[in-house]
């Protein structure tokens, strides 16, 4: 499902993502994909989240600049190969991927995860992450 994904740039210091995500979970919104990469001075967070106008409303109010796009959002099941199925698929339909990262879970198989990524045409990664699925079903 294709989703809004929100690119804070936050000071990189102690709380600084604490502050964020208390008034995320205040306001019952959901962080269903997080990633974090951090230079000298402020870091990158990704956040993929339940409720985007909220989200970005509780951005502003927190003056945290930040970015929004596009991404999709697909559940995986939690087995060896499977993201290799979906990105060994898209690499066939020459369809370029700019970045991934996933959710994860230590349950027991068979768990869904959910993989984000980010792409300049989400609605081929999307038909493809279905063709794949379907041989699987089969």
């Amino acid at each position: 499902m294709i989703k809004k994904q929100f690119t804070l740039y936050l000071e990189n210091k102690p709380g600084a993502l604490s502050k964020v995500t208390r008034q995320l979970g205040r306001a019952k919104v959901n962080i269903e994909g997080i990633s974090v990469a951090e230079s000298t001075d402020v870091s990158l967070v990704q956040i993929v989240a339940s409720n985007a106008a909220t989200t970005r409303r509780i951005l502003k109010q927190l003056s945290i600049p930040f970015t929004v796009q596009d991404v999709t959002l697909l559940p995986l099941e939690n087995v060896p190969g499977a993201l290799c199925s979906v990105v060994s698929e898209l690499a066939r339909r020459k369809v370029n991927i700019n970045y991934v990262y996933a959710t994860g879970s230590a349950g027991k198989s068979p768990a869904v995860d959910y993989v984000v990524i980010g792409a300049p045409d989400l609605d081929k990664v999307e038909a493809c992450w279905e063709q794949v699925c379907s041989r699987h079903r089969k």
